[in-house]
C-alpha cells in the first residue's frame, strides 16, 4: 500500500487573510496538517500544494515535499480542489491512496486518517471515504428560500412543521480528511464516487475569524488544548 497526502493551501482567501497559517498553540494550521499527517502509519509522502512562497516555506521547513508553486491558472477563487490534486498527480508517481487534509479543518486524528484507510481498503466496493459530522439545526428541512418574493421550502415537498425528532438524521463534510483511491480519482477527477462515511463527533471549518474565535473559545471551554484533542 503507497499513500500520498496532500495538503491544500491558497493565500489568497478575502474572507480571513491567511487563514491557512493561523497560529494556535505556536503553530499554523498547516503545521497542524503536517504533524497529523507525519503520525499517520500509512502516510508515505506528504505535498504542500500552494501558490504563495511564504506557505511553501512553513511546509517544507515543518518536513514536507513541494512540486514547486501553482501554476497561476489553479490560484484563483473559483479553482476546484480537485483541479489542483490532479495537477499534482500528473508530476508523481502512482499511489494506492490518496489523502486530503484541509489546514483550515484541523480538529482531526492520525489514528482517523489510518481508520479510514483500512475500512476503504477492507471494502473494495467503494471509491472514497470522507469524514462527517452529524447536525441537528438547522436541519434542511426547516430551511426556507425566497423565491418571488414569497418565503417557500428550500428543498420541495418538504414542511419545517415536523419534529425534529422525527426527521432522518443528516451530515455535513466536515472537510478534515478525504481519502479516495488513486485510480478512480484519476479516472473521474473526484473525490466523491461510492462514498463510505466517517463520522467525527466534533469539527470545525475555519473560513472566518470568527470560526478561529470559536476554535480557540471551545478549547478554552473545554479546558484541552489541539494537541490533545489531535493526539499529536
Amino acid at each position: 500500500m503507497k499513500v500520498l497526502a496532500i495538503i491544500p493551501a491558497r493565500c489568497g482567501s478575502k474572507g480571513f487573510k491567511d487563514k491557512n497559517i493561523a497560529v494556535i498553540e505556536n503553530k499554523t494550521l498547516i503545521e497542524w496538517a503536517v504533524e497529523v499527517a507525519k503520525k499517520s502509519k500509512y502516510i508515505d509522502d506528504i505535498y504542500i500544494s500552494t501558490d504563495c512562497e511564504k506557505y511553501e516555506k512553513i511546509a517544507l521547513k515543518a518536513g514536507v515535499k513541494s512540486l514547486g508553486l501553482r501554476d497561476k491558472r489553479l490560484s484563483g477563487d473559483f479553482v476546484k480542489t480537485q483541479e489542483v490534486v490532479s495537477d499534482i498527480l500528473k508530476k508523481l508517481p502512482k499511489y494506492d491512496y490518496i489523502v486530503l487534509l484541509q489546514p483550515t479543518s484541523p480538529i482531526r486524528k492520525p489514528n482517523d486518517i489510518d481508520k479510514m484507510i483500512e475500512f476503504l481498503d477492507k471494502d473494495k466496493n467503494f471509491d472514497s471515504i470522507i469524514s462527517v459530522e452529524k447536525i441537528d439545526e438547522p436541519h434542511p428541512n426547516k430551511l426556507k428560500k425566497i423565491k418571488n418574493n414569497e418565503l417557500v421550502s428550500f428543498l420541495e415537498n418538504t414542511t419545517s412543521e415536523i419534529p425534529r425528532q422525527l426527521l432522518d438524521d443528516v451530515y455535513k463534510l466536515s472537510g478534515a480528511i478525504y481519502v479516495v483511491k488513486y485510480n478512480y480519482f484519476i479516472k473521474n477527477n473526484s473525490f466523491f464516487g461510492k462514498t463510505l462515511p466517517y463520522i467525527q463527533d466534533m469539527s470545525i471549518n475555519i473560513d472566518n475569524e470568527l470560526d478561529f474565535l470559536f476554535l480557540q473559545t471551545l478549547l478554552k471551554y473545554k479546558n484541552t488544548t489541539l494537541k490533545e484533542i489531535c493526539n499529536v
